[in-house]
């Protein structure tokens, strides 16, 4: 999880919160975004939008996604892996990798949409941010339940420029980066390449050798060409590339003690896979995501335009992981993800600066993926595990990791078929579902100038999606000699992969309603009211018992939605030298989806019910002097799952509250500048604190305390979360007065504080939970030069 701090320009940014074009002084000068479509200064946006040019982000030291979130409120990123994100906005959190499951938060590139989420975490270089938080399907796109983040790509321009970064740290940690920008022919066409190369050695190490866990390397290109064949013609070309190739996440035991004796999270693992898994592969992931997308804008007469936005993209991960956390050869999983996609959106706008403005549009979007999902267990350890005699003490008591040779090689149940059966030293079995997606949507958004300070917008986007969704299992080796057919799969084990599939048509509609008044030219007051949907689902529900797979097995989960009530301010006060930005909301879910874990380990999507979240949201930012800049933001968030239905029925995570969702978050810093010979110094400290989250929408709970409800058959304690926590951070930076380069120290957990990113996972459903290791202190620095 990397923090890395505000520099002197970055600070405004959270002062307003957002910036989408660098000034002189951005701190004082208009803000330009274009959430809506349209070119718009954020002060008359009436929409909770926070971004960041790509000149900022860099001062702020992000580099991806979880970097962005804490300088975003309402916004958690968890990071397991590149394949494995989580986004949060507002307490929803978007982070399944079924090919069939749609996601809440949804991710672009230059409108492109790349949400699927093991597809969906990208390096954020040589580009803009923009995070909408509340409903945005009318301008986003059907699966924008809670929000939208999308990526601006830099484009090429006329003028030539060049820039390279190189930086080091602790841990081996290597970056190079940088652009390039030539003009081929004057007005008529250009060419703008980028790139990043960047590496780090794990922080947790292997206690049975071998690459040090929750590493990386990666390496990101992109090629953009811009053509001007008219003046009121212009035509961009983007071509992206990333691959990642990271050491194994640090799944351990909260259970079983390691070699080194120590069971925290951050202390050395004893993972593994063993076998020839999936021909050998190491633990850890291998990704490739690449894609193309075509921009046309033609401004037919001065008030109106034609945009196109076409994208084809495809990803192919595979991840390998040790779902026990401990050294015996109990399980080990691999994830192997694979989709493309091609969409195309037409839009067509007005504004003549009279009375109406907006656009109207319609897109095609076209997904196939699939997520296969092999594993293999040694027989003799499961027996042990579900026999209760893998423990020498209580449950949830740390305890030694007995041999295997210990065990029974044969199957030692006398009321099974199977006793005395010899156990396999690996059992390997499978299961695969697939997704296929046509979606068809047709939008407008209208804005009305009811007065020269008071607007009324209206949006609506109507959605009509068909589906096709598989599924498929069998078995490697033969059957287990403990159940005689799968222990994951069951009986499903006898579908022999032969794939099954059902078909569903759906469609929706989502809307919203805003008003903007502008008391003047420094205060916004604004309310909006939007629904937000997230398409149903369509997927086989896994019944252990059942012999193959079923089609009356395949189960549809209503759309989920939300209403979305919001009350907000924008000033600027003291010339500029005061910004706050403030804003209230109320949500109110249905058909909530969310997921349980089975007797069998197994990972179930459910209709949770209904939710609601409240929450405030505030950042400001105060220069007292030129050379003094300091901010603050708050964020407010209770999300809670109702205690029962509409009907009086308890619903299953009565009154818990959501995953991955603080309920405070609070960041204070500043930037602090003195001029020197040849340029300025920067000394910029900040302070990033969450209270307590849960990974699970169970909260940890066997049983619901207030219903009765269970949710974990074997899980007897709760221990699946992080208390509060605080992080700071420090960067001092050098800008030489001519503009030509600079140099900067950072560092990172400062106080090397230690937390947890995620606990529970796989094993979780065997009463024995994993828990993920927050960065420790990280420190380096980078030189960059420019042309």
């Amino acid at each position: 999880m990397h923090r890395v701090l505000l520099c002197s320009a970055a600070l405004s940014a959270l002062a307003v919160n957002a910036a989408a074009q660098t000034n002189d002084d951005p701190f004082r000068d208009e803000i330009i975004v274009y959430t809506q479509k349209r070119e718009q200064s954020v002060q008359d946006v009436p929409i909770a939008v926070t971004a960041y040019s790509e000149e900022q982000l860099k001062a702020l030291g992000v580099q991806q996604f979880d970097d962005l979130a804490d300088f975003v409120p309402g916004l958690e990123v968890q990071e397991q892996s590149p394949n494995n994100p989580g986004f949060v906005i507002r307490g929803i959190t978007s982070d399944s990798g079924a090919a069939n499951i749609e996601p809440r938060v949804s991710v672009f590139q230059d409108g492109v949409s790349v949400s699927r989420s093991r597809g969906s975490f990208v390096e954020l270089f040589d580009a803009s941010v923009e995070v909408a938080k509340g409903p945005q399907s009318t301008l986003f796109g059907r699966s924008a339940l809670i929000g939208a983040i999308n990526i601006i790509q830099n484009k090429p321009t006329y003028e030539f420029g060049a820039e390279l970064r190189a930086g080091y740290g602790n841990y081996d940690y290597q970056l190079v980066d940088g652009f390039v920008n030539i003009p081929l022919a004057e007005d008529l066409a250009a060419f703008r390449g980028s790139f990043r190369y960047k590496k780090r050695d794990g922080y947790v190490e292997n206690g049975l050798g071998g690459a040090d866990f929750n590493g990386f390397e990666l390496a990101a290109f992109r090629g953009a060409l811009r053509l001007d064949p008219m003046d009121t013609l212009r035509i961009d070309v983007i071509g992206n590339y990333q691959s990642d190739n990271n050491s194994g996440t640090s799944f351990k035991s909260g259970t079983f003690i390691p070699s080194s004796g120590d069971i925290a999270p951050w202390a050395p693992a004893d993972l593994n896979t063993f076998g020839g898994f999936e021909g050998g592969e190491e633990l850890g992931v291998e990704r490739e995501v690449w894609g193309v997308t075509g921009l046309v804008q033609w401004d037919v007469t001065d008030a109106v335009s034609i945009n196109s936005v076409t994208g084809y993209r495809e990803f192919d991960s595979l991840e390998v992981f040790d779902p026990d956390g401990f050294a015996l050869p109990l399980f080990v999983f691999a994830e192997d993800a694979q989709g493309e996609q091609f969409s195309q959106e037409l839009r067509i706008s007005y504004d003549d600066g009279g009375f109406v403005s907006g656009f109207v549009g319609a897109s095609y979007f076209s997904e196939d993926g699939s997520q296969r999902v092999p594993l293999q267990f040694d027989e003799r350890a499961v027996q042990a595990l579900l026999g209760g005699f893998l423990f020498t003490d209580l449950p949830g008591a740390p305890q030694p990791t007995l041999p295997i040779g210990l065990f029974p090689d044969f199957n030692a149940d006398p009321g099974s078929p199977l006793f005395l059966t010899p156990l396999k030293p690996v059992h390997a079995e499978e299961f695969s579902n697939f997704g296929e997606t046509d979606a068809y949507e047709v939008f407008a958004d209208l804005t009305f100038r009811l007065t020269e300070d008071l607007e009324l917008i209206v949006g609506a986007r109507y959605s009509s999606e068909d589906k096709r969704v598989g599924y498929n299992a069998g078995l490697l080796n033969g059957a287990s000699a403990l159940t005689g057919a799968g222990l994951f799969i069951g009986a499903t084990a006898f579908n022999n992969f032969n794939t099954v599939y059902v078909d569903g048509d759906f469609d929706g509609f989502t809307w919203r309603a805003a008003l903007n008044y502008a008391l003047g030219d420094n205060l916004n007051l604004y309310f909006n009211y939007g629904r937000g949907r997230r398409p149903e689902v369509l997927e086989f529900n896994n019944d252990t018992s059942s012999i193959g797979v079923n089609l009356d097995e395949f189960v549809t989960i209503p759309a989920e939605t939300v209403d979305s009530y919001e009350l907000g301010f924008k000033a600027r006060g003291f010339d500029g030298a005061l910004l706050l930005d403030m804003s209230g909301y109320y949500y109110s879910y249905t058909n909530f989806q969310s997921s349980i874990v089975t007797g069998a380990g197994m990972f179930e999507t459910i209709n949770a019910g209904s939710a609601n979240a409240v929450g405030l949201e505030a950042v400001t930012v105060y220069q007292p002097a030129d050379w003094a800049r300091i901010f603050a933001t708050y964020s407010y968030n209770k999300s809670r799952f109702d205690e029962t239905d509409e009907d009086g029925n308890p619903l299953a995570f009565a009154d818990n509250q959501f995953r991955l969702s603080p309920d405070h978050s609070v960041s204070v810093g500043g930037t602090f500048s003195a001029a020197a010979p040849y340029g300025v110094f920067s000394l910029t400290p900040a302070y990033v604190y969450r209270t307590k989250v849960f990974f699970d929408d169970n909260n940890d709970f066997r049983v619901n305390p207030i219903n009765g409800a269970l949710l974990q058959p074997l899980d007897f304690f709760q221990d699946e979360f992080q208390d509060g926590y605080g992080i700071f951070d420090m960067r001092l930076r050098f800008d030489s007065a001519d503009d030509r380069w600079s140099a900067e120290l950072f560092v990172e957990n400062l106080f090397d504080k230690e937390f947890i990113i995620d606990a529970g996972n796989t094993g979780d459903g065997f009463g024995i939970p994993t828990f993920i290791a927050g960065a420790p202190r990280m420190f380096g620095g980078y030189l960059t030069v420019r042309y």
